[in-house]
């Protein structure tokens, strides 16, 4: 129950959110190129001039020569891309092991600290409020300085948000390195997932891409389970919490 309402609510007005793909295809058109490269002259004109081109009526579009092949996923190992990829894929993996392994398992680990269910998935819910400025944030700050000096003080601060977290000794301490966690962690992430197609080459960059993807895809599916496992093994926990208790009184003497 989350504020009176069965898990059932929570789950169809959560599954409503998907419907927003809807407004995402009527709003945002196909790629130019995409559409003039299958003959579509006139809407391939019509989106280029809703980017503020202008493109006289009428105009018929050439694709000039593609001499060079498409990438291979064997060019992503080879020569001087070998380090970038593997970098590449340990910050991907490890970046989403980090996110997906704590928020999966947190309204389960606050509940050990003594909060309830709803008050647990309260605050969750609160810090998803910092995700969103975190994401904007970061997004304003790299149109203006770029995405390295923005994404390195944003994902070191996650960093020291996280050991705060893991260290909190009161629910205040927690509730504010947790919103800086979210805060800094998700701005830094959307710079990282812009930043991935960027690495490579042209033709190599959608398969870097899908990669890059992949890394996080097989963390997101791998840190929920063995968090859950470590924690069924009985991993440590904390031996007091934050609930308030009750203070024993003595008998009275007469």
């Amino acid at each position: 129950m989350v504020g009176g309402l069965g898990w059932h609510v929570v789950a169809i007005v959560s599954g409503l959110a998907g419907v927003w793909v809807l407004a995402i295809r009527a709003w945002v058109p196909d790629s130019p190129y995409w559409l003039a490269e299958r003959g579509r002259h006139s809407e391939a004109a019509a989106v280029l001039r809703r980017l503020g081109a202008d493109v006289p009526e009428g105009t018929v579009f050439t694709s000039g020569d593609r001499t060079e092949r498409a990438g291979r996923t064997g060019d992503l190992f080879r020569g001087r891309l070998l380090r970038l990829t593997l970098q590449m894929l340990v910050v991907n993996f490890t970046f989403n092991w980090g996110y997906w392994g704590l928020q999966t398992w947190l309204p389960t680990l606050l509940q050990d600290k003594g909060l309830s269910m709803s008050a647990s998935l309260g605050f969750v819910a609160l810090s998803a409020v910092f995700m969103i400025r975190g994401y904007v944030s970061a997004s304003l700050l790299t149109s203006r300085y770029g995405r390295k000096k923005v994404f390195l003080p944003y994902a070191g601060l996650a960093a020291v948000s996280g050991v705060a977290f893991a260290y909190a000794g009161s629910p205040a301490e927690m509730y504010i390195a947790n919103f800086a966690l979210s805060f800094f962690c998700l701005g830094a992430w959307g710079v990282w997932n812009t930043w991935n197609g960027e690495f490579y080459p042209t033709p190599l960059r959608a398969t870097g891409y899908a990669w890059a993807t992949a890394a996080q895809l097989g963390a997101t599916a791998l840190a929920p389970s063995t968090v859950g496992f470590l924690l069924a093994r009985g991993s440590p926990r904390p031996s007091s919490t934050w609930a308030p208790t009750r203070r024993a009184t003595s008998p009275a003497v007469s």
